[in-house]
């Protein structure tokens, strides 16, 4: 099996050494592909850092932007809608480990880092694979993945219940934590990995908990067929053949003075959940356990940026709910949603709607489009 790694980012590459540490002693060093993006503003010692493997004869590549550029000269539109200065560059890396057929791609942040106790492949190896789990329903069709972690807030006390990033509001119950104790099976499309550390949630609970969490779970879910939950690009691995469904939405849109932000891989996470769904496949959650080492962050302006998505991803409920109709492929799964999406958009009215934030949904489905047909070259 072939693993490729994707991560983008705009500091100097200390977590690739752990990485190529945490993959020698666990022997899976030649089952890696590592992709790291770089941006314009990328010290040249991250790209030192990963050339000290590629020298060794190992596939790990920094991605400079002329190689970058290069990569995308067959798809000019969709390279326009990939900005620079942003995490939305992780796509390149994603459509490289695309065509270099990695069997399985995962996501990663330069803020995760591996632990020992969790071998980092071996949690990810599922993907792809058929197994048989215990059942995480949730409550109302919606997965409290915070729930399998030991969470502290210094600032409440210890036993809070948190949700994580992308969470909508309306759908935030004690009860989403519910597991059936039945076992069910099926082939593993997407694999939730979890964080210790600063878990991934959002800045306004950040501000009022200051939570801190540790693993708690003993045993990995499969998420029930038509529940849901957050995915974030912290420790996601992806089915290859699901890669056409997984576009990183583009982020950045001025909306009611905001900006719509931090919800890239929110958007793309819950799209490519729609399209398992449809597929039949399943989403696991649990191991491996990366230690969030969280880079630092503004929260009041992390605030700023999450508003916008937080009261969109709430009007978004009923796109999201709604279960896609059967299909044989994650191409026409993704196209069918686009479409839904662009139906959806047009239906929206009230706070923050107006025709910009409707021509902003409209080039998200466009650009799901772009990605569906660049996937396509790639395998032809």
């Amino acid at each position: 099996m072939r693993f490729g790694i994707v991560v983008t980012t705009i500091y100097g590459g200390d977590f690739i050494n752990e990485y190529y540490n945490h993959f020698l002693a666990c022997s899976d060093v030649e089952q890696i592909h590592f992709y790291v993006v770089g941006d314009l503003s990328t010290p040249d010692g991250c790209r030192e850092q990963v050339e000290k493997y590629t020298k060794q004869g190992l596939p790990w590549y920094y991605l400079n932007p002329d190689q970058q550029n290069e990569f995308l000269k067959p798809f000019p539109k969709l390279a326009a809608e990939i900005p620079w200065q942003t995490d939305n560059r992780r796509n390149v890396g994603f459509l490289m480990a695309y065509r270099d057929h990695c069997d399985v791609i995962i996501a990663i942040d330069d803020d995760n880092y591996p632990q020992k106790d969790w071998q980092f492949l071996g949690g990810h190896s599922t993907v792809g694979q058929e197994v048989s789990l215990l059942t995480a329903v949730g409550y109302n069709g919606w997965f409290n993945s915070c729930s399998m972690m030991d969470v502290q807030c210094p600032s409440l006390g210890s036993g809070e219940t948190v949700y994580a990033r992308g969470f909508p509001y309306q759908r935030r119950y004690t009860a989403c934590s519910q597991i059936d104790t039945e076992i069910s099976t099926g082939i593993v499309a997407v694999n939730a990995g979890l964080w210790s550390g600063d878990p991934d949630v959002d800045a306004a609970t950040r501000l009022v908990t200051r939570c801190v969490a540790k693993e708690k779970f003993t045993t990995d879910y499969l998420l029930a067929p038509n529940t849901l939950m957050p995915i974030n690009t912290q420790n996601t691995g992806i089915i290859r053949e699901a890669i056409p469904a997984y576009y990183y939405v583009k982020m950045g849109h001025p909306v009611g003075g905001m900006k719509l932000d931090r919800f890239g891989d929110i958007f793309s996470g819950f799209f490519v959940q729609k399209c398992v769904q449809s597929v039949g496949h399943r989403i696991k959650v649990g191991s491996p356990v990366v230690e969030h080492r969280r880079s630092p962050h503004n929260l009041y302006k992390d605030l700023w940026h999450e508003l916008a998505g937080m009261v969109v991803l709430d009007d978004m409920l009923s796109l999201l709910e709604e279960p896609l109709p059967p299909t044989k492929s994650y191409e026409e799964a993704a196209l069918t949603l686009a479409g839904k999406l662009r139906v959806w958009t047009h239906k929206q009215n009230g706070f923050l709607w107006d025709d910009s934030l409707r021509a902003y949904f409209d080039n998200v489905a466009d650009n799901m489009l772009l990605w569906v047909d660049t996937c396509r070259q790639l395998d032809s």
